[in-house]
């Protein structure tokens, strides 16, 4: 008998903000998925997609990105608007997935939340820290700082210049490069989020969340250490930390791939009683290894 296909269906959960869910209503035991800042639940389709044949599945826009509304930009904030989804639908001992931001605030929420079956996060960086890069970089801890700090500026920088307003046949042409499925990743899955996270008008293009949210995030995880969540945590995590060498953009500051690479051996060097950090040979495995990620939800959520 050939297995049948579990059809996703959007809905809203209206509140402050409101926020946008693509279901997919399995049998099984539910997870939560949360995307990365800039991103859109269409990231996780290809996981989706798959563990819709165990679980009912619940993939979420956070709050002032894809199809949910704006609201101020805290990780406080991010965490009551996944407290509320799992309220929303009434959620026994989820499973929470997300990467960057989304493994961010899936990992706060376990510090606040004890029903929860497990979580796996994914490249949930903190900010680069010169205190705990110091040794690794061969550098005092005064010198690790200056070096930690002009990596961060130049994120920042870079990702408030993906927010800036683009002509319609730029990003149409951008479109045409997701398609082409760059670093293995599925064009169609890429294209399609670029889509959900902007909004038209004019002949004018406006990616989401904009340069105040931006900034505003960027205020609220600058007290954001990855090592005082993990000894606070309530449920078992799983932690994927890539380890492919980070590509150097061009203009970026002295060290900046030494940095992110002293950042990645700290993360891999984690320890806390309930976390388990895994390295994974690509970034962004959620897409370009998709049955290895649902793999790992699956088996968080039988233990």
């Amino acid at each position: 008998m050939a297995e049948t296909k579990v059809q996703p269906w959007e809905t809203r959960i209206e509140g402050a903000p409101a926020l946008a869910v693509r279901v997919r209503e399995g049998r099984g035991s539910p997870v939560v998925l949360l995307h990365g800042w800039g991103r859109t639940l269409e990231d996780w389709e290809p996981v989706g997609a798959l563990l819709a044949r165990d679980h009912a599945v619940y993939a979420v826009d956070l709050r002032g990105h894809g199809l949910s509304a704006d609201a101020a930009s805290s990780l406080d904030g991010h965490v009551d608007d996944l407290i509320r989804v799992i309220g929303h639908f009434g959620l026994e001992r989820p499973v929470l997935a997300g990467y960057g931001l989304g493994g961010a605030v899936a990992l706060a929420c376990a510090t606040r939340r004890s029903g929860l079956a497990g979580v796996v996060a994914i490249e949930a960086h903190g900010r680069p820290r010169g205190a705990e890069l110091a040794e690794r970089l061969g550098v005092s801890p005064c010198a690790a700082e200056d070096l930690a700090a002009a990596a961060h500026r130049f994120a920042v920088a870079q990702a408030l210049a993906r927010t800036e307003p683009v002509p319609l046949d730029a990003f149409e042409r951008r479109l045409a490069e997701l398609r082409g499925g760059p670093c293995g990743a599925p064009g169609d899955v890429l294209a399609a989020s670029a889509l959900r996270s902007v909004r038209m008008g004019d002949g004018v293009v406006a990616p989401r969340p904009g340069p105040r949210a931006v900034r505003a995030l960027d205020a609220a995880f600058d007290e954001y250490r990855p090592s005082c969540v993990h000894d606070r945590l309530l449920a078992p995590a799983v932690e994927l930390v890539s380890t492919a060498p980070a590509p150097v953009p061009l203009g970026a500051p002295e060290r900046y791939a030494d940095v992110l690479a002293a950042r990645t051996a700290a993360e891999l060097a984690a320890e806390a009683p309930l976390l388990t950090v895994r390295p994974v040979e690509g970034g962004h495995p959620h897409l370009t290894a998709p049955a290895l990620v649902a793999d790992l939800v699956h088996a968080a959520a039988s233990a």
